[in-house]
């Protein structure tokens, strides 16, 4: 059995939850956009009622921004789509898919089944990580799609370089959390017991605190060690990637495979 073989096997199986999930981040995405023209219309007073939220809830959507304007459509994208929003969604899907992908498997006692056929097991961990990019990167991609057409259609105009810059650096930002729990899953069982606990503190519990970081100086400093610090979609809007995502995201996927590979090969498989 091939890696293209386990992927295409992978994602067959997982055809029609991927469709739902699609179906369910279009819908919502839809939605979003199409409040943009009559919010804008009443940007002012709605401007006037937000900005006087504790900056706290308002970091909730949009991060940590000064003020906040819903009638300019990178921040609009920001606060109601990318920041949050889709996040929520795609945090929750990549966090249980890398969860699944291999654990259901070895709970089952199918990895065995698997690993019993002509494949190593460092293709076998390659084909199932490169399983769970492609089934988020359907579900992100068809987004996308979506943002691309519908944004001109409700007049917000934002370069379409940006706005698949944003969707990438959004997917990955997200995926990259299941990846941490895949990576768990794969280096010992040890570290598979707690890899859903870390993926969801370091994802949502890092929102919160990223949210709630202006109340006191420590929190301040603790926050740094979480990724949503380093997350701001209305800076990748305004064409402005943080070094320290970058930095953040070559460090999960590219130490990340290492420790996996490590760790899968020499581990017992229940």
């Amino acid at each position: 059995m091939q890696m293209l073989e386990i992927i295409k096997w992978e994602l067959e199986r997982r055809k029609v939850t991927i469709f739902w999930w699609t179906i369910g981040s279009i819908i919502l995405t839809a939605t979003i956009l199409t409040l943009y023209p009559p919010i804008r219309d009443q940007a002012a007073q709605m401007n006037q009622v937000i900005n006087q939220l504790p900056p706290e809830l308002r970091n909730l959507k949009a991060g940590g921004i000064n003020k906040i304007d819903v009638g300019n459509p990178e921040q609009f994208l920001n606060s109601q789509l990318f920041y949050a929003t889709l996040p929520i969604i795609w945090i929750i899907l990549s966090i249980t898919r890398g969860n699944s992908i291999l654990g259901k498997e070895e709970t089952d006692h199918t990895l065995e089944l698997l690993l019993s056929r002509p494949i190593s097991r460092i293709r076998l961990l390659l084909a199932k990580a490169m399983s769970l990019f492609f089934e988020m990167l359907i579900v992100g991609g068809l987004t996308t799609i979506l943002v691309l057409v519908l944004c001109p259609i409700f007049d917000l105009h934002v370069a379409n370089s940006r706005l698949i810059s944003v969707s990438f650096f959004t997917l990955i930002f997200c995926l990259s959390f299941g990846y941490i729990v895949f990576v768990l899953n794969a280096i010992s069982q040890t570290t598979r017991k707690i890899a859903t606990i870390i993926g969801v503190v370091a994802s949502f519990g890092g929102y919160i605190l990223s949210s709630f970081s202006g109340l006191t100086d420590w929190l301040q400093q603790l926050i740094k060690i979480f990724p949503f610090h380093y997350f701001s979609p209305l800076s990748i809007l305004n064409g402005d990637v943080s070094k320290g995502l970058v930095l953040y995201l070559v460090a999960i996927y590219v130490f990340g495979t290492i420790l996996a590979i490590a760790g899968f090969n020499r581990r017992d498989i229940n």
